[in-house]
């Protein structure tokens, strides 16, 4: 196992999510490539660094934390930085290459004073062969960064999360409904499918925020009281 420097793990700790993992991901039909392909990196069988990209609410940060829980329980040492939170001008990056694992989410959002910073970070990675996993809202091809620093990104093995199409709605709500144990019927589901945003992560909050109303109004779950909630739901 590597030395690892805990002040710094403790440090970038913001924004994680410790509960999330791979069987609470929704994969509607056009991501099941992307789940083969993440499960590849986990069980080893990859070792090529990785790029997502999805739209915000489509689940990149979800899936970043997933995957550093799994590594977590594999005793390995790993670390979340989201870069829209680092705006000074220090070296944040400073013996990262000591991890197993990297996630910088929304990298898209990389501080301009901290591109050097970054594109020295994933070539002394590639001397310690520490993995690197990051996450952006948008597609390399659109950065406006430091043309060596973009062309280090585009050698990572690039995935896009799908967006949920209106196929997937019914599919995404009965799979939510059911990591959380909710016993909702068909005709409440499809109530739903027709309202609801169209992303997982607006489909997982409002499911969670209808049952807490349901709780506190000591309702059942019909289409009544779900009218009800979404009146003032936004």
């Amino acid at each position: 196992m590597k030395n690892i420097n805990r002040n710094k793990q403790l440090f970038f700790d913001f924004g994680r999510d410790y509960e999330a993992n791979l069987d609470n991901f929704f994969f509607s039909s056009k991501n099941k490539l992307l789940k083969s392909e993440l499960e590849n990196f986990l069980n080893g069988a990859v070792s090529q660094n990785i790029f997502l990209t999805a739209s915000n609410g489509n689940g990149k940060t979800f899936l970043l934390n997933s995957i550093l829980n799994h590594e977590l329980l594999q005793n390995l040492q790993v670390i979340y930085i989201d870069m829209a939170s680092l705006l000074q001008e220090k070296n944040y990056f400073d013996e990262l290459s000591n991890f197993d694992l990297i996630c910088l989410d929304n990298v898209d959002q990389t501080a301009k004073l901290l591109e050097v910073q970054i594109f020295n970070l994933i070539n002394q990675c590639k001397d310690s062969y520490t993995n690197l996993l990051f996450a952006s809202s948008h597609h390399p091809d659109s950065f406006d960064f430091l043309p060596d620093l973009v062309s280090r990104f585009k050698a990572f093995k690039q995935y896009r999360i799908n967006a949920i199409v209106d196929d997937d709605v019914v599919d995404c709500l009965n799979f939510v409904a059911s990591r959380l144990k909710l016993n909702y019927p068909e005709d409440l589901i499809n109530y739903f499918s027709t309202r609801i945003k169209r992303d997982f992560l607006s489909i997982k909050t409002t499911m969670q925020d209808f049952d807490k109303f349901l709780y506190s109004e000591q309702k059942q779950p019909t289409k009544m009281s779900a009218a009800s909630f979404l009146k003032d739901y936004s």
